[in-house]
C-alpha cells in the first residue's frame, strides 16, 4: 500500500505540470496574436525575443508621439495667441452690423463689443458666436436708438480693437 500514495503524488505532479504547460502554450499563443504578422513560424524563444523588441519599439513610439503632441499643442497656443482681431462695422442706416474674427483667447470680446455699442446708443437685436478652430467669429446686429450714434465708425472700430 505505500506505493499508492507515491504513484498518486507522481500522477498529481504530472497532471499539474501538464496544466502548466497548456497554460504557458495558451499565453504564448495570446502573445503571438498581439504581435504583427510574421512570414514564418517562430519558436517560443524567438517569439519572446521578438515581443520584447516590439514592445520596446512601441514604447519608443509612444514617447515620440507624446513629444509631438506637446509640440503641436504649443504651436496651437502660439497660433491662437497671434490671431489679430478683424472687425468690420457696416452702417445700414437705422441698424449697424458688427462682424469680428478673433483668436480663441478673446472670449470676452462679445460682451465688450455689446457694451460699447450700448454705450454709443445702439440696442443689440441679435448676436451670434461661433468657434471655428483657433478663431472665434462674432456677428452682432443692433438698432440705432439715439441720434448721438452718429459717431464715426472708424473711431468706434478703434474703441472695439482696444477693448
Amino acid at each position: 500500500m505505500p506505493r499508492a500514495p507515491k504513484s498518486l503524488s507522481r500522477m498529481n505532479r504530472s497532471l499539474i505540470e501538464r496544466e502548466r504547460r497548456l497554460q504557458m502554450k495558451n499565453l504564448f499563443s495570446n502573445l503571438f496574436t498581439l504581435l504583427p504578422p510574421q512570414p514564418s513560424k517562430m519558436s517560443i524563444p524567438q517569439l519572446v525575443d521578438y515581443a520584447t523588441v516590439y514592445v520596446s519599439q512601441l514604447q519608443k513610439r509612444v514617447e515620440e508621439l507624446k513629444q509631438r503632441k506637446v509640440e503641436l499643442e504649443a504651436e496651437h497656443i502660439s497660433q491662437t495667441a497671434t490671431v489679430s482681431p478683424v472687425i468690420d462695422i457696416t452702417d445700414l442706416g437705422s441698424t449697424v452690423e458688427v462682424n469680428v474674427i478673433a483668436g480663441t483667447t478673446a472670449e470676452s470680446a462679445l460682451c465688450d463689443i455689446i457694451s460699447i455699442l450700448e454705450e454709443e446708443g445702439a440696442q443689440v437685436l441679435s448676436a451670434t458666436y461661433h468657434n471655428a478652430g483657433n478663431k472665434v467669429l462674432l456677428s452682432i446686429h443692433s438698432k440705432v436708438i439715439f441720434q448721438s450714434f452718429s459717431r464715426e465708425l472708424d473711431s468706434l472700430k478703434q474703441t472695439m480693437i482696444r477693448s
